[in-house]
């Protein structure tokens, strides 16, 4: 793995110099940050930071401190702690602290900090990866205990009304009763479904570089019948470009939100645009909507686990399709989000920024594109 951007901080000018022009050695193209204390450091807060080298000893303290402040900041991030001299207690403390790692400035090398940052980075995406699954599997059955007692109470309850109403000879009662514990036992295959559909690791499915205008001309025939019933006007502006990505999971990011798209656009004919343009390593992708729009208050909460708004309660869904979409843009090392800036309607961004072949025709930025923080 390499890292795309490396935050350091020393107070020491010739120790920063050294470590950033090993750095740029072994990655050309990696960005780096400089600051000479925890103040200037932290003022990189809005930049994505992949990997960081910390002083043990800054000018307002202790760099083991700045650990738990970078892990509110940069949660993904791999950090080193750095110090004049070699001491096993401040390993032993560094390490504790959520270090990826120690090491004296007198040994760092070429060969060392190769090693260290390949190394780290591996433990830590993998490390990042179970404790997103373990959440995950935490969510399955806290929803497995929640969300399905109801159903399975409404089977119970239904399977002894066709008994006693089987005995009574009301039959057509019978038959309406039965429809409805259908209805029950399809809304448990549904939901689990989704919920297995969010979590499944997809760990087969390979990563494949492919035309936009294909991932847009697979959706179209998946959401045919959707397009057709709801009367929907779409556009695709798919802007000749060409991604790395696992092309069924993005198929079905997209296909959630053209689905939301259409079922909140009660009223109205549904007018959505779909728009990809080249962006860092991929690419970035806008689905703008003519619908009801997301307060303010909800736009960051909504990517959550059956988070939904309340003015939404009465349609049909799991309040899991965001959330979906959110897991898909991280698995492709990309970010989802709601356009602060829309007042009418609804915009959401994705980027996909798996290691790609470059866009091959730019397009205009869509909307007011922002980026959130890393």
């Amino acid at each position: 793995m390499t890292p795309s951007s490396i935050l350091i901080v020393d107070d020491d000018t010739g120790d920063r110099k050294l470590i950033r022009r090993l750095l740029k050695k072994l990655y050309p193209d990696v960005i780096v940050f400089e600051g000479e204390s925890a103040e200037q450091a932290l003022k990189f807060s809005d930049e994505r930071i992949d990997v960081a080298f910390i002083d043990y000893l800054l000018p307002s303290g202790s760099g083991i401190d700045l650990i738990t402040k970078f892990s509110d900041i940069w949660p993904r991030a791999l950090v080193f702690i750095m110090t004049g001299q070699g001491d096993k207690e401040i390993a032993k403390t560094a390490i504790l602290a959520g270090a990826g790692d120690y090491i004296a400035k007198s040994a760092i090398t070429l060969t060392a900090i190769k090693r260290m940052v390949s190394n780290g980075m591996e433990v830590a995406d993998m490390r990042w990866r179970i404790e997103e699954h373990q959440s995950e599997l935490q969510v399955f059955s806290d929803v497995l205990v929640h969300d399905l007692r109801a159903p399975i109470r409404a089977i119970q309850f239904l399977s002894d009304q066709i008994i006693e109403d089987y005995q009574a000879g009301d039959l057509e009662e019978v038959k309406r009763e039965f429809k409805l514990m259908k209805n029950s036992v399809q809304k448990m295959s549904d939901l689990i479904e989704q919920l297995a559909s969010h979590i499944r690791p997809d760990s087969e499915c390979q990563a494949e570089v492919v035309p936009v205008k294909s991932l847009f001309a697979d959706l179209r025939t998946v959401l045919a019948h959707d397009i057709t019933e709801s009367n929907a006007q779409i556009s695709w502006h798919s802007g000749d470009l060409n991604v790395r990505c696992f092309a069924p999971e993005v198929t079905q990011l997209l296909q959630n939100l053209i689905g939301n798209a259409i079922k909140y656009s009660p009223g109205a004919r549904p007018e959505i645009q779909v728009m990809a343009m080249g962006h860092e390593k991929g690419i970035q992708v806008s689905v703008a909507d003519n619908g009801i729009g997301v307060p303010p208050e909800y736009r960051e909460r909504i990517f959550e686990p059956f988070k939904r708004l309340q003015q939404t309660s009465d349609l049909p869904g799991s309040g899991l399709g965001l959330a979906t979409c959110a897991r898909i843009a991280r698995r492709h090392n990309g970010k989802i989000w709601c356009d602060p800036d829309v007042e009418k309607g609804t915009t959401i961004h994705f980027t996909l920024d798996l290691d790609a072949q470059a866009a091959v025709q730019p397009v205009p930025t869509f909307g007011a594109a922002r980026r959130p923080h890393a």
